[in-house]
């Protein structure tokens, strides 16, 4: 049985990822700091509680217990609407700690641990780190980060066979952006005619790009910047 991890893999967009792996047969990881959702999944499904912001032992703990990693999702993080002059220092901090510094360690230790046996790493960037949204600087910046940290991992794990790929979802119709868009239609409808496809992706397009980068299906394929966004980066 293969094993991956996912982290943030409790609730959002993480716990498509986490379904899609668990259907596929995975023995699958979740780390956060909740259960959240996944207490209502079925398969062979463990929590492992750490805070990803400060915790770095989570890899060997997993490691140690079910043995090689087959696939690290580094998913978790967090969002800052805030144009730059408003961000303090303290949420800089954190934005860029869980966003950047915990993927950055996270993808380093599973190097560390896999320089024998392979693998896949997929991170979640965003469409933020590809063009930028207003009054997101950290955020953008900290989603742009991961573009660059992707791209260097891809060329310094590939002689250990350890391929490294990120999705970048674009606008998802997930409850969070339903209930957050619901006070301003006419916002939604102008991210929707912004789309080419006119319409919002769904959980499910991001865990499928998300499993397929993770696949033997994309073998030789790494430094990948997946944009799963209907079209909305390159469209106007």
């Amino acid at each position: 049985m293969k094993t991956a991890v996912i982290t943030g893999g409790n609730k959002g967009l993480g716990i498509a990822q986490t379904e899609r792996f668990l259907t596929e047969g995975y023995r699958v990881h979740v780390v956060a700091r909740s259960e959240g959702d996944i207490k209502n999944l079925d398969g062979d499904l463990h929590f492992v509680s750490a805070d990803l912001s400060q915790d770095t032992d989570f890899l060997n703990q997993i490691h140690s217990a079910s043995g090689p990693i087959d696939v690290l999702v580094n998913n978790a993080g967090m969002h800052l609407k805030k144009p730059m002059w408003d961000v303090s220092p303290e949420e800089f901090d954190q934005v860029i700690g869980l966003n950047v510094k915990a993927m950055f360690l996270a993808c380093g230790r599973y190097v560390d641990l896999h320089k024998g046996t392979g693998g896949a790493i997929v991170n979640i960037s965003s469409m933020a780190g590809l063009i930028a949204l207003p009054s997101a600087a950290a955020y953008v910046t900290a989603k742009t980060a991961v573009v660059g940290l992707t791209r260097s991992l891809c060329v310094d794990a590939a002689p250990f066979g350890i391929r490294a790929n990120a999705v970048a979802p674009g606008f998802i119709d997930t409850d969070m952006t339903r209930a957050i868009l619901a006070k301003d239609p006419a916002r939604r409808d102008k991210i929707e005619g912004r789309i080419p496809g006119g319409k919002f992706g769904q959980s499910k397009d991001i865990a499928d790009a998300v499993y397929f980068l993770s696949s033997d299906k994309a073998a030789h394929i790494s430094g990948v910047v997946l944009p799963v966004d209907g079209g909305f980066s390159v469209g106007f």
